[in-house]
């Protein structure tokens, strides 16, 4: 047991390494640091430009920075209770509106984006070391299951440094361009967002791992990986509008087997809920990847 705890967190290492000396890594940082920057620039100018429309139609000054008609709204009696109609539980509705508007803004663009660019990064990274044939002088040093997991865990922490990143760029840039900014608020809600959506990601790192045990094809590991990535999110979206009976049964059973069955559980402010959902989200993590080890563990190299 202590010799597969060692190779395993062996593997993981050099994952990490072999990352950063590939420059993988320094790519995947850049990826997720420019996108959070961008499109956290696009959010301040959108929102600078609705506050202007509102300040002028109500013939106040305009200002010259955003964020601050939409605090001052965010705590605004009437606007709270027709946040809390629209949501429909007024304490999940209070709950919200405790979170910066650039804390929610960040978790709905980390939860977005995470997925697809796991699986662009990682649904390869086993397949191209079956492809090379480079796996089979691991498997003279370590177990095949110690070898797949430190390369899944490698991924993961990763996949953790790139989303804290992230947040740190969204962070930086939105103190930088909104008024009224409280950078401790923004910090603890947008690190929180961080962590949720690295468990949302897990999810899919464990597909993309999985897939690439599979197919010895790098491009396409990365080309199926999308297409059952798309078929997930299906059969969320008919989970949810199919109502007839007895399609929403099954519909309803098979999306607890998708991530996005538990992406609203987990990016609710509710403890109880979003730990549910880490703790099922984790556990499809690795079962999609233990599915496509099955495979693995029994293929000739």
């Amino acid at each position: 047991m202590n010799t597969t705890l060692r190779n395993t967190w062996t593997v993981t290492l050099h994952e990490l390494t072999d990352s950063i000396r590939s420059r993988r890594a320094i790519v995947l940082l850049i990826l997720y640091a420019l996108n959070a920057v961008v499109a956290t620039l696009i959010f301040v100018k959108v929102l600078h430009e609705m506050e202007n429309q509102f300040e002028k139609a109500v013939g106040v000054a305009q200002a010259e920075k955003a964020g601050g008609t939409t605090t001052a709204m965010w705590k605004n009696r009437h606007f709270r209770e027709l946040i809390s109609h629209l949501v429909g539980n007024k304490e999940t509705a209070e709950k919200l509106l405790e979170t910066p508007p650039l804390a929610l803004f960040f978790g709905w663009l980390s939860f977005f984006y995470t997925p697809l660019l796991v699986m662009l990064m990682s649904a390869s990274r086993i397949s191209e070391e079956i492809w090379s044939g480079s796996v089979r002088f691991m498997m003279f040093r370590t177990s095949r299951l110690s070898w797949c997991v430190g390369k899944y865990a490698g991924q993961a922490l990763q996949l953790l440094v790139a989303l804290l990143l992230s947040g740190l760029a969204a962070w930086i840039t939105g103190w930088c361009r909104m008024a009224f900014f409280d950078p401790g608020a923004n910090a603890a809600a947008i690190a929180l967002f961080s962590l949720k959506a690295w468990v949302y990601g897990i999810a899919f790192l464990g597909l993309a791992m999985g897939v690439s045990q599979t197919i010895a094809s790098p491009n396409v590991a990365t080309a199926v990986g999308f297409v059952v990535m798309i078929l997930f999110s299906v059969v969320s979206m008919l989970a949810e509008w199919v109502s007839r009976q007895p399609w929403q049964e099954i519909l309803n059973a098979l999306d607890l087997l998708v991530p996005g069955g538990h992406k609203m559980d987990l990016w609710l402010p509710d403890a109880m809920h979003a730990g549910t959902a880490t703790v099922f989200l984790m556990a499809l993590g690795a079962g999609y990847m233990l599915a496509g080890y099955a495979r693995f563990s029994r293929r000739n190299l």
